[in-house]
């Protein structure tokens, strides 16, 4: 197997780098390749910490999303990851149709038969998957991660699809998305979190979203790839979180370079993206709390503001991860970006990311300007399957190195988890234990020195936001997480799994509450001082996946049992002097994908 990977990284190694992306998102493609690296059947030292990647998969093999490509395939002669398993009789790769060993390194890049992908000479060009996630929510919304999906009570539908095109050393890939949300009206919190654009609700009609996706042309030359995309981009070493980019927004328009494989050094591997784009606004106001009677609460609705629709921010951003030769299997690396008011893309906004650090080096606070900056480790241990990970990030500049020294955990968040894969009796088969929790929720430091902000919210232009939606970890401003499951991984891509989950809804706007909560209520029902009506949703998940024939179906059922719904006391429950009921509910969910593979 080894002989085989290094043979068809020595093969794109030799070519000018074909840097077909698996888009960030498509958790069926992303997750086998990253499993496949813990349980030793994928030697690259890919860091999977910048995405989308880039992967020699796809360097190696003309269609990484084809149905028959023999790194990505379902023959009964491939092992659990669709990777080759049999390296006696030498490397062997699809040609003519059939299995037959690769004699010479210029047939390594056979044509594979498929009726929906074309090569000839430096041409080629293939459909990619057609994917469809589908999502019903029955009590409030729920959900992250899932791009231009929005918060939703009801059905909502998303759809994908494409193609890609290569000549020589330019690429390009059309990739649009659409999103249908039923929008049912469900209960507004009292209170809202300021300074950002994060509606709880996108109008009262049914949402509508058709865009670009993932969609981009660049160029390509000796592993480095520059052009214009909106695809999603994710930083750190994450599954299901991560602090500074992922894909909880949908993708927005930028410039952008980018390595295409990890770059050798002398002292070891390196990876990069640095971008440059234009953010939108959702155009549903207002933001934050506006009030129309102080108690009981009635929150200001959110209504459609046609005066954003032009308006822009800018954002600038780079990725960095390094794997020191003399650690094999450490990844290391920094993520920062810089939000300002600008409405163009300019020379001064390109270059944001390399202004000094400190404030009093920068020479300004404030202007529409924030920046997020975070550090990562991932180390895999691919002769025990397992993996840990873990980042740490700060929300805005330390206004001096004493202030930073001085108080270190001022806007602090941070993420930590790892993986474990225990091979079982039977053959292809594993049992995969992880754990995740991140921590975005601030301490007495950030309360008293900036009060009621929180991260993604320190900024005049709307908060860390992409059209309504924050671009770092989905649970937003304030949130505390906590995962881990178990999950049996079979043949045919099965997999069975049971995941516990806990969700602590915006802490910043629950201490800010928190005065309400003790002293004021109606006069003939008043409120005890309770603190503790925290918003927290406990939720068990059972998923399942199987490859069937060119689908791969992933669904998931989940239980939801929320405590103290926005913050709120149930005041028809009897209440003592220490205790009063909260809103309490238990709401299922239910997801379905199917991915087709042409």
């Amino acid at each position: 197997m080894t002989r085989i990977l290094l043979f068809l990284s020595l093969v794109s190694a030799s070519m000018v780098a074909w840097a077909q992306s698996i888009p960030v998102g498509m958790t069926y493609y992303e997750t086998l390749l990253r499993t496949a690296q813990l349980t030793g059947e994928d030697t690259s030292i890919i860091s999977y910490c910048i995405r989308p990647v880039h992967h020699p998969y796809a360097t190696a093999a003309k269609y990484p999303f084809a149905a028959n490509n023999p790194l990505l395939g379902k023959d009964q002669d491939f092992g659990r990851w669709g990777l080759l398993l049999d390296s006696s009789k030498g490397p062997w790769a699809f040609q003519d149709g059939s299995l037959a060993p690769l004699s010479t390194p210029s047939t390594a890049l056979p044509n594979f038969p498929s009726a929906v992908s074309y090569a000839k000479g430096t041409l080629q060009a293939t459909l990619l998957p057609i994917e469809v996630r589908t999502r019903y929510n029955t009590h409030h919304p729920y959900g992250w991660g899932d791009g231009p999906m929005v918060p939703n009570v009801g059905l909502q539908t998303f759809i994908s699809y494409g193609a890609y095109v290569k000549v020589g050393p330019i690429e390009a890939q059309l990739r649009p998305e659409r999103v249908r949300a039923q929008n049912l009206p469900f209960e507004q919190p009292p209170i809202r979190q300021s300074n950002i654009d994060m509606p709880d609700q996108f109008g009262q009609d049914p949402y509508v979203y058709q865009g670009w996706g993932q969609s981009y042309i660049k160029a390509n030359l000796k592993g480095i790839g520059a052009g214009v995309s909106t695809e999603n981009l994710w930083w750190g070493p994450g599954y299901y979180n991560s602090l500074v980019m992922t894909n909880n927004a949908p993708g927005f328009l930028h410039l952008g370079v980018h390595s295409n494989k990890p770059l050798q050094t002398a002292l070891g591997s390196i990876e990069f993206q640095a971008v440059s784009g234009l953010l939108k606004y959702s155009g549903y106001y207002p933001y934050g709390t506006a009030t129309i009677q102080p108690w009981p609460w009635v929150t200001a609705p959110i209504e459609r503001n046609t005066s954003f629709d032009n308006q822009r921010k800018s954002f600038t951003g780079l990725a960095f991860s390094f794997q020191p030769k003399v650690l094999p299997g450490l990844y290391v690396g920094f993520n920062r970006g810089v939000m300002t008011s600008a409405d163009s893309l300019t020379i001064g906004s390109l270059a944001e990311i390399f202004r000094p650090i400190l404030k009093d080096a920068s020479g300004e606070d404030g202007g529409g300007r924030n920046q997020i900056m975070s550090a990562y480790f991932r180390y895999i241990f691919p002769e025990s399957h397992a993996e840990i990970y873990a980042e740490y990030g700060r929300e805005d500049a330390a206004w001096d190195l004493e202030d930073l020294l001085s108080d270190i955990t001022h806007t602090k968040a941070y993420m930590l988890g790892f993986r474990k894969l225990t091979p079982l009796k039977k053959k292809g088969t594993w049992l995969m234990l992880d754990y995740e929790m991140t921590e975005i929720a601030q301490g007495l430091s950030s309360l008293s020195r900036a009060y009621n902000y929180s991260w993604y919210t320190h900024s005049l232009n709307g908060g860390w936001t992409h059209m309504g939606q924050v671009m770092g970890a989905g649970m937003g401003p304030g949130g505390s997480m906590q995962m881990g499951g178990l999950t049996w991984m079979g043949k045919d891509d099965q997999q069975l799994g049971f995941r516990l989950e806990r969700y602590e809804h915006n802490k910043e706007t629950y201490y800010y509450r928190l005065p309400y909560i003790q002293y004021v209520g109606p006069a003939t029902s008043p409120i005890w001082p309770d603190i503790s009506k925290r918003w927290v949703d406990l939720s068990g998940f059972l998923t399942y996946q199987r490859r069937v024939y060119g689908f791969i179906v992933q669904a998931q059922f989940q239980v939801m049992r929320t405590w103290n719904f926005n913050w709120q006391f149930d005041f028809e429950q009897p209440g003592n002097a220490f205790r009063q009921p909260g809103q309490n509910s238990t709401n299922p969910q239910f997801y379905l994908n199917a991915l087709y593979r042409f």
